[in-house]
C-alpha cells in the first residue's frame, strides 16, 4: 500500500484508492489494535490526517461544503482519543528529554513529574479504553460516503491546484509567525506544512526526483515545528500545576531547559521556511504544472502506436 497517485490511473480513481485505503488501514488498527495502546492511537490518527489531506485535493470537484463536513466527521473520530493521544505526547516529550540528558550531572532529573505524567496517561487510556468500538461505526461511515463521491472528471491540473493552494497557506502561516512567533503561530503554521507533506507525497509521480526532494524538506519542517510544539504542548500542562510546591524546583528547571531548546528548534524551523517557501506561490504552481506537461508528455511516448 503506498501513499501517492499512481501514473497509470486517473487522479478521481487514484484520489478514491487513496480514500479507500486510509479509511480501511484505520479500521484495521481499530479491529486489531496494538499490544502497545499509543502506537495504536498514533497510526489511527496518522491515516485520518493523511485522508484529511487527500480530502482537499477533490474539492475543486465536489464543492467546498461537502470536503469541509466530511473533515469535520473525520476530525470528530480523532477527538475521540485527544486527550489520551495528548497525555501519551506529553510523556513521551519528557522521557525524550531526559533520554537526551543523559550523562549530565542528574540521571532521572524530573522524577515527580514524570510520576504525575505517567499516572495521567494511565487515567485517560482507562477512560477512553472503548473509544475504538465508537471509531468503527463512524469510518465504516465515511468510508461509504467517501466511496460515492463524485470524482469522474477530476483532472491532473484541478489537483495541483489544490496542492499549489496549500503551498500558499504554509507561506501565508510562516508570514504570521514571523510577524507575531507564538506557540498559536507555529501550531498553524505546522498543521499547512504537514498537510503540504502529505500532498506532495501523493503527487510524486509526476517528477519522482524534485517532487520527493520538496516532499522531503517539509518532512523536515514539519519534524522541527513537531517537536516544537511537544515542548509547548508539555509546558502549557505544567502552567496547570505551578500551585503544586513538590513539583516547582523540577518545573522551573524543565522549563528553562525546554525554552532553551525551543528557541533552537524555531530558529531552525524559521531558515528552512524561509528558504522552502521562497518561491512565490504562481510560480510554484507554475513548476507543479509543468511537471504535468512532461508526464504526459513522456506518457503518450510510451504508449504504442495503432497499427
Amino acid at each position: 500500500m503506498s501513499y501517492r497517485l499512481k501514473s497509470g490511473e486517473p487522479p478521481s480513481q487514484g484520489l478514491k484508492r487513496i480514500f479507500r485505503e486510509e479509511t480501511q488501514s484505520a479500521l484495521q488498527l481499530c479491529r486489531h489494535p496494538f499490544k502497545q495502546r499509543g502506537i495504536t492511537v498514533h497510526e489511527t490518527r496518522k491515516h485520518l490526517k493523511k485522508l484529511r489531506a487527500a480530502l482537499r485535493l477533490a474539492a475543486a470537484k465536489t464543492g467546498k461544503d461537502r470536503p469541509a463536513r466530511e473533515d469535520r466527521s473525520l476530525s470528530e473520530i480523532a477527538k475521540l482519543v485527544s486527550d489520551l493521544r495528548d497525555a501519551h505526547v506529553r510523556l513521551q516529550t519528557l522521557i525524550r528529554i531526559r533520554e537526551d540528558g543523559r550523562g549530565q550531572a542528574a540521571a532521572h532529573p524530573f522524577p515527580k513529574i514524570e510520576e504525575l505524567l505517567s499516572m495521567e496517561r494511565e487515567s485517560f487510556s482507562a477512560a477512553f479504553a472503548d473509544w475504538r468500538k465508537q471509531a468503527i461505526p463512524k469510518l465504516e461511515a465515511a468510508k461509504k460516503r467517501l466511496s460515492e463521491w463524485p470524482l469522474d472528471d477530476t483532472t491532473w491540473k484541478q489537483v495541483c491546484g489544490a496542492v499549489a493552494k496549500s503551498y500558499r497557506h504554509g507561506r501565508d502561516a510562516l508570514t504570521q509567525v514571523l510577524k507575531k512567533p507564538s506557540p498559536k503561530t507555529f501550531h498553524e503554521w505546522r498543521k499547512e506544512v504537514k498537510q503540504l507533506w502529505y500532498q506532495l507525497r501523493l503527487l510524486q509521480p509526476l517528477n519522482r526526483v524534485v517532487l520527493e526532494k520538496i516532499a522531503s524538506d517539509a518532512k523536515t519542517l514539519g519534524e522541527l515545528l513537531g517537536l516544537d510544539h511537544d515542548f509547548a504542548f508539555l509546558l502549557a500542562r505544567l502552567e496547570e500545576e505551578r500551585s503544586d510546591s513538590a513539583l516547582q524546583a523540577e518545573h522551573a528547571a524543565l522549563q528553562k531547559l525546554i525554552r532553551k531548546r525551543s528557541r533552537k528548534l524555531q530558529r531552525n524551523a524559521t531558515e528552512l521556511g524561509r528558504r522552502f517557501y521562497a518561491e512565490p506561490p504562481k510560480a510554484f504552481a507554475k513548476r507543479i504544472s509543468i511537471f504535468i506537461k512532461d508526464w504526459k508528455s513522456k506518457k503518450k511516448k510510451r504508449r504504442p502506436a495503432n497499427k
